[in-house]
């Protein structure tokens, strides 16, 4: 999940209440095929099953049932500071550009920019 969730971040995860996730929610689920545990953001939903994609993977991880879901990310804390990009309104259209791959584009057009700003200016 990263550049939103990093190693050694510290979440919190709520239990899922009667609210069925909402596009763009970042959760915590057991993976149907690995039974190990995931977080991702849910990037479609169709009933009771999601279709879950991590904001640095390359493909979705495939639908998901809601009873595998564990709970909702509601916090993400780096250093003992919150980091709330990803978490608020602006999830829904983080959900968009990773299902349409807009996602992946965007973040190699800021990784070239990076390196363009990095380099040593030889004029």
């Amino acid at each position: 999940m990263s550049p939103l969730i990093r190693d050694r971040d510290v979440l919190t995860i709520a239990p899922i209440d009667s609210l069925p996730m909402g596009l763009g929610e970042i959760v915590a689920f057991a993976s149907p095929e690995t039974r190990r545990l995931v977080v991702h953001r849910v990037i479609a939903r169709s009933g009771d099953r999601y279709l879950m994609r991590g904001d640095n993977s390359s493909a979705p991880d495939g639908v998901v049932p809601e009873r595998a879901i564990i709970g909702r990310v509601v916090r993400v804390e780096r250093g003992g500071r919150a980091i709330g990009f990803g978490l608020g309104p602006e999830r829904t259209l983080v959900a968009v550009l990773s299902r349409t791959g807009s996602l992946d584009w965007l973040r190699r057009a800021v990784q070239v920019l990076r390196r363009a700003a990095a380099r040593p200016n030889t004029r």
